[in-house]
């Protein structure tokens, strides 16, 4: 295998059988109602839109009391398998990792990286600095340090790269400039035993189309 587009190639059945498994776990929740309870007033009073919230609610769940049963019976369906469905996702964060270590040719680390990441990044980490950026961290080093935690489960810590790279994802400002923490990436609560649902999730990779693009501009700079 001598080039990314070789090995993009000679992938593509794996990641697509776990693109199919990810999406069949998905439907789960895709083939069962969703329903959400909406509550709007013209009042003023605060103890009078209360009650009136109150009232709606209520008839609301009388309403719908049958497709909630559904949505929660969903979600305990979905839970039931949510190791299942990291499992999946950690196999194609480790088929993407292993692509950006055999084919990036990348040395550079990016001068506006935040300093507390650069700080830890060593030259031989450089190759998984690129790809467009979440949460101001490039997406090959959070394929990195997805895939790295997938793969240390059993160990009680990981590297300072790794850890570094998740308190970046997992603390970030929003538009209005409001700090959150994400528990959803929170490595250091261990509320979470396999973030690699989360990671997929959040660069965004839906489909084989979308991580097919991605890994394109990765590893040969163009996409589609």
């Amino acid at each position: 295998m001598d080039s990314p587009e070789e090995y993009l190639i000679a992938t593509k059945s794996a990641v697509l059988k776990l693109f199919d498994g990810i999406n069949s776990y998905n439907e789960i929740f895709l083939k069962k109602p969703r329903p959400i309870f909406n509550f709007s007033s013209n009042l003023t009073d605060s103890i009078a839109i209360l009650e009136a919230r109150k009232q709606a609610y209520d008839n609301w769940l009388l309403e719908n009391e049958t497709a909630i049963k559904l949505s929660l019976q969903a979600q305990k369906e979905y839970f039931a398998e949510s190791f299942a469905i990291a499992a999946l996702c950690g196999s194609l964060l480790q088929i993407a990792s292993m692509g950006i270590q055999l084919f990036s040719t990348n040395e550079e680390i990016a001068e506006d990286l935040p300093e507390i990441l650069s700080s830890v990044i060593k030259p031989k980490v450089a190759r998984f600095c690129i790809g467009r950026r979440v949460r101001n961290v490039p997406i090959g080093l959070i394929i990195y340090a997805g895939r790295n935690q997938f793969n240390h489960i059993d160990e009680e810590k990981l590297s300072g790269l790794n850890t570094t790279i998740f308190n970046l994802i997992a603390s970030y400002d929003d538009e209005q400039d409001q700090f959150f923490r994400d528990l959803a990436f929170d490595i250091e609560s261990r509320l979470i035993i396999n973030f690699s649902t989360n990671i997929v999730g959040l660069i965004g990779w839906k489909s084989y189309e979308s991580y097919d693009s991605d890994m394109r501009s990765l590893l040969i700079g163009t996409s589609g």
